[in-house]
């Protein structure tokens, strides 16, 4: 079932060839992934890359790592969805278009959030908070929870299409997150400012809201900037 991928092949490509095989039926749902050696033999790829690979999937809760192994957790009807996200996100060329994207979204997607939010939706940012603070030394994990808490607030907004396109831009949220953020202090920054959010949120307090995106969106492309300076950006 499993072929060879190419030598040259990135992460993203591995991770549409596992969409693909769950859309055609060769993977199920519940079926059981082989083991990361086998899996590197079967596909003729590096054990770093399928890793990064398998994050990628697990973040879009496509599969699941369970006790006795890797599992295939998304329904088929649901491929689709994740590979238009994927393949949207690979169409972001690099991190400056994502910041162009997030300052113009994720300011009236908090105001919005801060009018339409209900108990429900608070409980679930007060977890995710506790999941960041939980992995705050692991930037990889902590970018994780950081991408979740940002698509639960465009959830808190009861705003399907607005929803949708957070969905779609998941993992470029993440993999700029986890390669923006460096040092220890960068990510408790982050952390706090997360904090501050929901509890603007808790208050139901647009204005707020708004200042504390600002401030975070700020000093998140002021590390941008900083870093794309020294290195090139793109993804």
């Amino acid at each position: 079932m499993f072929k060879a991928i190419e030598k040259d092949s990135v992460p993203v490509q591995i991770v549409n060839y596992f969409l693909n095989s769950i859309s055609s039926k060769e993977l199920k749902e519940n079926d059981r992934l082989p083991p990361e050696r086998d899996l590197c033999e079967l596909l003729s790829v590096g054990r770093s890359t399928l890793r990064e690979a398998l994050r990628i999937l697990e973040m879009m809760n496509v599969i699941e790592k369970r006790n006795d192994g890797t599992y295939v957790r998304i329904q088929n009807e649901d491929v689709i969805k994740e590979a238009v996200s994927i393949d949207f996100a690979v169409g972001i060329n690099n991190y400056a278009e994502l910041v162009e994207v997030r300052n113009f979204l994720e300011v009236e997607t908090v105001v919005l959030a801060a009018e339409n939010h209900n108990s429900e939706d608070l409980k679930k940012l007060d977890e995710l908070c506790k999941e960041m603070r939980k992995v705050i030394e692991d930037v990889k994990q902590y970018a994780k929870y950081g991408t979740e808490f940002h698509i639960a607030i465009a959830e808190a907004t009861h705003n399907d299409i607005l929803t949708e396109i957070f969905e779609a831009i998941r993992y470029v949220m993440y993999d700029y997150q986890k390669n923006n953020m460096k040092t220890n202090d960068e990510v408790r920054r982050s952390y706090k400012e997360h904090l501050e959010l929901l509890s603007a949120l808790k208050e139901s307090d647009p204005v707020k809201c708004e200042d504390i995106m600002r401030r975070h969106l700020d000093y998140t492309q002021n590390l941008f900037e900083r870093k794309s300076s020294a290195e090139p950006s793109d993804l």
